[in-house]
């Protein structure tokens, strides 16, 4: 996964709230009118009913709910998976003032919901972090002549063009176009992870999307201020993809490789993303050899650095995460040249608690050491070169 974020994170004040959060409206929500105002106690009961959370939300579609709890991983609506990941949903809207911008009929028994959320910043270091999200998703009248909501990616997507390549189904945005030796070598490289690591290749869908706003609008975001240039969503069977291409090997490497079972035994973040970056690069459009070039030369510029510096992201880039997913990519390297898949087994299936256990056990040197080794060889690797 690709992230692309200002970070300026505002600090939200975490104490417990307890009020019902009321929408404001623009003046163009005519809330005078039964159906809109139907609509909106439908979104005001939607934001007051833990949209954080992972549960059969009652003022959601059933169909499409109870589609996407399948993997008990995500949200059912896409855009709070994006929203609430550092707070949860009372403080995040305490703070980021829901004002919704139009209720509006799009088709039959069709409405859409387009809210921004933003806050009245005081401190002149946040004022370029608000708005925060203008977000959309629609409300459909059911069988039993109810309002539900939904995600917007199945509607706004039905008519865009279909393409098969053995187990990946493209669905490609009007603006793109369909590249069929891209998807051989899609296939191909799918291929080869798999048989280098013996895994199982599921049929999985890739959405080819000209920019991160078109990706945005799929996650029902009609703007994000923090956002993503690709995304494999694993549960789902899905891969998102901001570059008009249809091979993104980044991607395919997360989706080919398993999650766990229980959902807190996931690997560090430094691995998951730092195998992908080893095997593909960190993104699109950039080797894993590259990278390393220019994460080194970064390295020989700070002295001090640690693996949990890296980690908790004290350590990084303005604007990419690429010294964390170097970073995992070589350690993900140096496993592998001493332990081979076994070895790179052992990683994945580390945790957060048993990570340093893991690593020393692997590389068969205290923990200290073992960080000394992996920053150094990293430091010197652009010069090496």
């Amino acid at each position: 996964m690709k992230n692309i974020f200002p970070f300026i994170f505002i600090l939200i004040n975490t104490a417990a709230y307890s009020q019902t959060i009321i929408p404001d409206i623009s003046a163009r929500v005519d809330t005078s009118k039964t159906v809109i105002k139907s609509v909106y106690h439908l979104y005001k009961n939607y934001i007051n009913s833990k949209p954080d959370s992972i549960y059969k939300n009652p003022y959601w579609n059933d169909k499409e709910a109870d589609q996407l709890l399948k993997s008990k991983i995500f949200k059912i609506d896409r855009s709070a998976n994006q929203m609430y990941n550092y707070y949860n949903s009372v403080q995040y809207l305490s703070y980021y003032t829901p004002k919704i911008l139009q209720i509006d009929s799009i088709a039959s028994n069709r409405y859409q919901i387009k809210t921004l959320f933003a806050h009245d910043c005081a401190e002149k270091e946040y004022k370029n972090s608000t708005p925060d999200f203008i977000t959309k998703l629609y409300a459909v009248k059911n069988e039993n002549e109810e309002f539900k909501l939904e995600n917007v990616i199945s509607y706004d997507t039905k008519n865009w063009k279909k393409y098969k390549a053995k187990f990946i189904t493209y669905i490609v945005h009007p603006n793109c176009s369909f590249d069929k030796k891209e998807a051989v070598k899609a296939v191909r490289f799918c291929e080869k992870i798999a048989n280098q690591f013996n895994l199982k290749i599921e049929p999985f869908t890739y959405y080819i999307l000209p920019n991160s706003d078109e990706m945005g609008k799929l996650y029902n975001f009609e703007y994000w201020l923090s956002y993503l240039g690709g995304q494999a969503l694993i549960p789902y069977k899905e891969i998102f993809t901001t570059y008009g291409n249809a091979s993104y090997p980044h991607e395919f490497v997360h989706m080919l490789f398993p999650l766990p079972k229980d959902n807190s035994l996931y690997c560090p973040m430094i691995i998951n993303e730092g195998l992908a970056t080893w095997l593909a690069g960190p993104s699109f459009n950039e080797s894993f050899e590259d990278s390393l070039k220019q994460t080194s030369k970064t390295f020989q510029k700070q002295k001090g650095i640690s693996l949990d510096d890296i980690m908790t992201f004290k350590f990084r880039n303005d604007f990419d995460n690429s010294i964390l997913y170097v970073t995992g990519g070589v350690i993900c390297k140096l496993v592998y040249e001493k332990h081979g898949e076994k070895g790179i087994w052992e990683l994945y299936n580390s945790t957060k608690d048993n990570f340093n256990v893991t690593l020393e056990k692997l590389f068969e040197k205290p923990f200290d050491d073992v960080e000394k080794m992996i920053i150094k060889y990293i430091t010197d690797y652009d010069n090496a070169k």
